[in-house]
């Protein structure tokens, strides 16, 4: 079988660890490498954030960042978010692309095993989406393994498909201390995501600093105070966090600052 790696389109061509740990360093959106199969866990590269296989681990919303496997995957169109939400009563909600999903799951009896029933769906019609949505309806069914690493939830089929997920709280990860703030280095992209929140709406796409080119984009759902975002220009900034004591619901965790704008690069 020929195996092959799609980058989803909703995700700028020219967002994962956490971006790799923005997949907040991806590794986010990894947001896109060739998979390993679906009987078993991947083999991680030098450094990356050990697998974690818990039943606690499923849990939380994700959106689909990258879809690796054999040569017929179908394109998502543009402006179209794919996320999962597990809970802890053993269901699944989401979205295909166009229409509402829900269904149930379980995890075990061995470690990294989960099943997905075949997922209910609302019956909107969309039809520069149909054909993915369709086809990943059918995908979940088969999933048999998952895995987390640090911020990304990575889904497998025994057939070799890989689906990546990056977490939808992303950088908005509670902080240990109430008095702990934080400083970072992050690239952001020079075009945004469909994400979902409270409501649908615009994320910008981060990672940590990484010269490479490598490390995939990750989402980022917290406002960067005294950053102006322009579309087309790439952007290497640095910020710091303050901790925020008791946010509001749907609201970060960490109030962030730009202290310096380190370069701004127009895209490729």
């Amino acid at each position: 079988m020929i195996m092959t790696q799609r980058r989803l389109s909703f995700l700028p061509a020219s967002f994962a660890t956490y971006m790799a740990t923005l997949l907040v360093p991806a590794a986010m959106l990894a947001g896109c490498a060739a998979p390993s199969g679906g009987a078993g866990p991947s083999q991680a590269s030098p450094g990356a954030p050990a697998a974690a296989t818990a039943p606690a681990d499923i849990l939380g919303t994700w959106q689909l960042m990258r879809w690796e496997g054999v040569d017929d995957l179908p394109s998502l169109p543009e402006s179209r978010a794919i996320n999962l939400t597990f809970n802890d009563k053993g269901a699944f909600s989401g979205s295909g692309g166009c229409n509402r999903i829900f269904g149930q799951y379980s995890v075990g009896p061995a470690k990294g095993q989960v099943s997905l029933q075949a997922p209910a769906a609302t019956r909107m019609a969309c039809p520069d989406s149909m054909a993915f949505e369709a086809r990943y309806l059918t995908t979940l069914p088969r999933v048999t393994r998952f895995e987390r690493r640090d911020t990304q939830l990575i889904l497998r089929t025994p057939n070799g498909e890989t689906l990546t997920y990056a977490s939808q709280t992303l950088l908005d990860r509670p902080v240990a201390s109430a008095t702990k703030t934080e400083d970072r280095i992050v690239d952001v992209d020079s075009q945004m995501a469909d994400c979902v929140g409270a409501a649908p709406r615009k994320c910008l796409r981060v990672r940590n600093a990484d010269d490479s080119g490598k490390a995939p984009w990750e989402l980022w759902y917290a406002h960067i105070d005294g950053f102006s975002w322009k579309p087309g220009v790439e952007y290497r900034v640095k910020i710091h966090g303050e901790p925020v004591v008791n946010p509001p619901a749907d609201a970060s965790s960490m109030r962030w600052t730009l202290v310096e704008v380190i370069r701004e690069t127009p895209a490729r």
